[in-house]
């Protein structure tokens, strides 16, 4: 990375809440809509409802990791955008200006999946930041910023 692109970054104005919210209701519907297409292909193949109690539980863990691909996948082929930061003109970057990593997103993923389950904490945490960073960007290393 040159010195030009690193000031071109610090430049960036950091994304707040309610953008940042806006994205996630849109991506969240495009999850939704990849969970009820696998659910009916997997009641079809099968032939039969989940009832039981593993089968429940493969089928949570199969939603958390649809989640998962679909925003490390969308992040990392997208330039750091979801369809719905797209929409909403943000973008996820590094700190420190470099490529953004699998391992980071994953990162990014897991961490957003455990404070968002607290309650929203993870967004909520925005509020408190004067960087305007969610819990899940201080971890990882990242930050959500507005594009042009």
């Amino acid at each position: 990375m040159t010195i030009e692109e690193s000031r071109k970054l610090n430049e960036f104005i950091t994304a707040g809440f309610f953008r940042r919210i806006l994205a996630l209701f849109y991506d969240s519907l495009l999850v939704i809509g990849i969970i009820v297409c696998f659910l009916l292909l997997i009641t079809f193949l099968f032939d039969k409802t989940f009832e039981a109690p593993l089968e429940i539980f493969f089928l949570q863990i199969t939603y958390i990791f649809i989640g998962t691909v679909f925003f490390t996948y969308f992040w990392k082929v997208n330039n750091g955008q979801t369809l719905g930061m797209q929409v909403w003109k943000i973008k996820v970057v590094h700190e420190s200006g470099k490529l953004l990593s699998i391992k980071t997103l994953l990162a990014r993923s897991f961490y957003g999946l455990i404070f968002n389950s607290l309650f929203g904490i993870n967004y909520l945490y925005i509020f408190f930041n004067k960087e305007k960073k969610s819990l899940n960007d201080v971890l990882s290393k990242t930050k959500v910023v507005k594009t042009n």
